[in-house]
């Protein structure tokens, strides 16, 4: 998995790389090791947090925001964000590839 940061009025710090990473290891299981990319663009405007996560997955592209006063409760809410929309992707692709039962003559 490969991650990009992009700060706008704040500085990513290593703490945040390390709070974003430790989350996306609890989405791992639906990637199956393929080939994942994501961009994590934080932002401070007006005394709020706002946290933006572009992921780029089987030829998709899932995004996530959230604001909030909190800047690491962005990043985790914008993350459970991104775990619901991959796993309603992979069930997908997962029920596309089964075949539908034959109906009785």
């Amino acid at each position: 998995m490969k991650f990009e940061y992009t700060g706008r009025h704040i500085e990513v710090t290593p703490a945040i790389r390390s709070h974003v990473e430790k989350h996306f290891e609890r989405l791992k299981h639906l990637f199956n090791g393929q080939e994942v990319k994501a961009h994590v663009i934080i932002e401070v405007v007006r005394g709020r947090h706002r946290a933006e996560i572009i992921l780029k997955w089987r030829d998709h592209l899932l995004t996530a925001t959230s604001t909030l006063s909190d800047m690491y409760q962005a990043l985790s809410k914008t993350i459970e964000k991104l775990e619901k929309q991959a796993l309603k992707l992979k069930n997908k692709v997962i029920d596309k590839h089964h075949k539908a039962k034959k109906l009785a003559k």
